[in-house]
């Protein structure tokens, strides 16, 4: 009996060293990988984090953990801690396991609307065209370009709208040229009925519905006031989805003789 106990026995405190030897090894490659270089502590999703959930909760319910990374490679706004600066505000998009965490991460929520407003800017709406693109695709949190379809003054002014909305004709050019680019999507719905309330603004172009969505988009002042000026005078607002390596740059846009180069 003893001689059968001693091999198990010995199997176990093999096992044991060879762990804590893996743990060891892995800590000390940690530590060189930022030998050298000033390191700190942010903050890591542990888990998912949903979008609304609040500074607070992010804390207390175990959504993050820290680890130690070098400076050098982590942006000026990564948090360290979550502070009582941050109970109030809430995450305005779901933040995935793993993720870093980062100041404009968190905003404010607006009492009864469940918005999430990124901090220093504000929610504006609109209709976009959705022939594309449906809510599964343009989600809060998305960041789009938006382009906008237009009916010039004439062809001498292109870069004039003409107020008469989005014309259609035999002899009428129109344009589709970037408004803005890397705007963030705050919520998508479908877009109301003719003549149904909506709050803050509608589309315009005359478009049915069920060819559009009520995208609300966080912008600073500037745009927002570009964004509604471009809705009052007509046309057709569409979003492109940015990826990580998007390179989008405002240009001449084309028109109805340029459309295929």
């Amino acid at each position: 009996m003893n001689r059968r106990i001693i091999p198990v026995l010995l199997a176990v405190v093999l096992a044991a060293v060879g762990t804590g030897a893996v743990l060891l090894y892995l800590r000390s490659a940690d530590d060189r990988a930022v030998a050298g270089k000033q390191a700190r502590t942010v903050l890591v999703a542990d888990k998912p984090i949903p979008a609304g959930t609040s500074g607070r909760a992010v804390r207390d319910k175990g959504y993050v953990r820290q680890v130690r990374m070098p400076a050098e490679t982590l942006p000026a706004d990564a948090l360290g801690q979550l502070g009582p600066d941050l109970d109030a505000l809430v995450t305005t998009a779901a933040v995935q396991r793993g993720q870093l965490l980062l100041r404009p991460m968190f905003g404010s929520s607006v009492a009864g609307g469940g918005l999430a407003i990124p901090d220093g800017q504000l929610a504006i709406t609109a209709r976009v065209k959705s022939s594309v693109f449906g809510p599964a695709s343009v989600r809060a949190g998305t960041r789009v370009a938006i382009f906008y379809t237009y009916t010039p003054v004439d062809d001498k002014r292109r870069n004039v709208v003409s107020g008469s909305g989005l014309e259609k004709g035999r002899n009428v050019n129109s344009v589709t040229r970037l408004l803005m680019t890397d705007v963030e999507v705050i919520s998508v719905g479908p877009a109301p009925k003719e003549g149904d309330a909506v709050s803050g603004l509608a589309g315009a172009g005359g478009g049915k519905a069920q060819d559009e969505l009520s995208v609300t988009f966080g912008l600073n002042q500037l745009d927002a006031e570009r964004l509604a000026h471009a809705v009052a005078l007509g046309g057709e607002l569409n979003v492109g989805l940015l990826g990580d390596s998007s390179d989008v740059e405002p240009d001449a846009g084309v028109d109805n003789r340029s459309l295929f180069g």
